[in-house]
């Protein structure tokens, strides 16, 4: 005598044209009798999707989970009855790993719009502003869990699939984090104190992140930086103005560090108070900006919505000087007359002269 589940469930592949719509079983059919049939809700890691049921297809709501959890070929589905027609899901990849639906998503190279970077050749450094051996990538809600999973690609060209170690991270204010490299199901992420990490440098769904390899030993050390614009980012903060007083010969200059805005967008925003005093604030033209490997570059000066300064040339400065998020510079304006010629100092730029002159 056979006897009838308490919970039934069924399996269900995912296939090509799964977004439209998901066929129940018609074996499983004989357990939903006594049930309206006209929806159901799909339960997974406490919410709720109402998902209409049209014969024995789910239908309209259907294409909102899926994307939701980001389902691909190839995954496999549980579903179980808990009565009155709502199902708990749970998730399977390709490994047959059974994770939570943050662990379960496409590769991040594809589904997480990553980026990443092996370590370049000596002429391919002075196009890329990022040394090492880095990869980027956006921050997803199940970031918010306490742990960020490692593009497997990038994992592997940096032997670190099937690794369990301890992992320094250093932020952008050069605070020191302990964290952890860890493998499960195939897949490598950063556990330990990632939420600790992630509230102190206040990241949020959507922002984009990149972490950058310093050392790759027994506990490797990694550089974060936090690329995505922010209003806080929008000027430089903490900037050191100085404006000369009657009978000083010093030039006016400012000195701040690259922040994440002028890496991601083309521009490079001035302090107000130095773009007043010095009678920029208005002003839309051509300026001349000179390295200290006494290149000189033509910018474009204009306004950005409320901030002001280099909105034109910018990219190309930057990029042939290396220069990266946290770098400090000095910017010293030469002369105001038609067209302003300033002169940007920085480290980077004098290491970039060095190694062009041998």
């Amino acid at each position: 005598m056979k006897v009838r589940p308490v919970k039934p469930h069924f399996f269900k592949p995912i296939q090509p044209g799964f977004k439209h719509a998901l066929k129940i079983p018609v074996g499983f059919l004989k357990y939903l009798k006594g049930y309206k049939k006209e929806h159901a809700i799909l339960r997974k890691d406490g919410k709720k999707w109402l998902v209409k049921v049209n014969g024995y297809q789910l239908e309209e709501g259907w294409g909102k989970f899926a994307e939701e959890h980001d389902l691909q070929l190839g995954d496999m589905l549980v579903f179980r009855h808990e009565g009155n027609m709502e199902f708990e899901v749970t998730i399977f990849d390709s490994s047959h790993c059974d994770r939570e639906y943050a662990e379960y998503m496409l590769d991040e190279e594809e589904a997480n719009n990553v980026e990443f970077k092996d370590k370049p050749s000596a002429e391919a450094d002075t196009h890329n502003p990022f040394g090492q051996s880095h990869f980027l990538c956006t921050v997803r809600p199940y970031c918010l869990k306490g742990y960020l999973c490692i593009p497997t690609r990038f994992a592997a060209e940096n032997g670190l699939t099937n690794k369990n170690c301890g992992l320094i991270i250093r932020d952008e204010r050069q605070r020191s984090w302990n964290l952890r490299l860890y493998t499960s199901c195939s897949r490598v992420y950063i556990g330990g104190i990632w939420g600790e990490f992630r509230v102190a440098n206040d990241l949020k769904v959507g922002d984009r992140i990149m972490f950058e390899i310093v050392t790759n030993g027994e506990k490797p050390i990694w550089k974060f930086h936090d690329i995505s614009i922010k209003p806080s980012d929008m000027i430089p903060l903490n900037a050191q103005v100085s404006t000369p007083t009657s009978g000083d010969n010093d030039l006016p200059y400012f000195i701040s560090t690259i922040k994440p805005y002028s890496i991601k967008k083309s521009v490079l925003y001035f302090p107000l108070d130095f773009a007043k005093s010095n009678g920029l604030i208005n002003r839309k033209c051509e300026m001349i900006l000179k390295d200290e490997a006494q290149r000189s570059w033509s910018v474009w000066l204009g306004r950005d919505a409320h901030h002001f300064g280099i909105i034109r040339g910018w990219t190309k400065f930057r990029a042939a000087n290396c220069l990266q998020v946290g770098d400090v510079y000095k910017f010293e304006l030469i002369t105001n007359a038609k067209i302003p010629i300033a002169y940007f100092r920085c480290k980077c730029s004098s290491k970039v002269a060095k190694r062009e002159d041998h």
